[in-house]
């Protein structure tokens, strides 16, 4: 065998090599990728979870929340203000939740999911009030997302059967 030939089996041998390297890189970074979504997910999540705790299992809190989303003109100031507080809260995470999806940090129906979950809160009028009485500006695209929904009050999600058994205990035509 000749210099030449060993030469030209090496870079031979070194392109599959390149190629190799290259196919193991593309792997990782989607698994990589991949990960960062899902952590990314479980972060806004967790966000939302801790709230839906606090009102689910804080009696006084969840009383609260329920006389300012159906009574909101029943509220103190501190009250409004707390309100204000907490719904900022919850529209800050829907926002973030927006933005992650729209940058594809967020999958598709996890953010239809909460998008409808957000439309049934908005057919409360303490949460429509907080929403036109905001004091923090939110960004472009969530503020044309919220006040399209307002406006069309295009509410698909099962509003009437939830809302009058979250109301009432109990469902229409069941």
């Amino acid at each position: 065998m000749t210099l030449h030939t060993m030469s030209q089996l090496g870079e031979f041998v070194g392109g599959f090599g390149v190629i190799f390297s290259l196919v193991y890189l593309a792997m990782q970074v989607r698994s990589n990728t991949h990960s960062q979504r899902a952590d990314m997910t479980a972060r806004v999540l967790e966000r939302v979870a801790a709230q839906q705790h606090t009102f689910g299992f804080d009696v006084e809190a969840n009383q609260f929340f329920m006389r300012a989303i159906t009574q909101p003109t029943s509220l103190t100031i501190e009250e409004r203000s707390r309100f204000l507080w907490i719904m900022n809260e919850f529209l800050s995470t829907m926002e973030f939740l927006m933005h992650q999806y729209q940058i594809g940090n967020i999958e598709a129906q996890t953010w239809l999911r909460w998008s409808k979950t957000l439309d049934w809160w908005l057919t409360f009028p303490g949460i429509r009030a907080s929403w036109l009485g905001r004091t923090t500006p939110y960004t472009d695209s969530f503020t044309s997302h919220i006040e399209d929904r307002l406006a069309n009050a295009n509410f698909s999600f099962n509003v009437e059967n939830s809302r009058t058994f979250l109301l009432t205990g109990q469902v229409p035509n069941c």
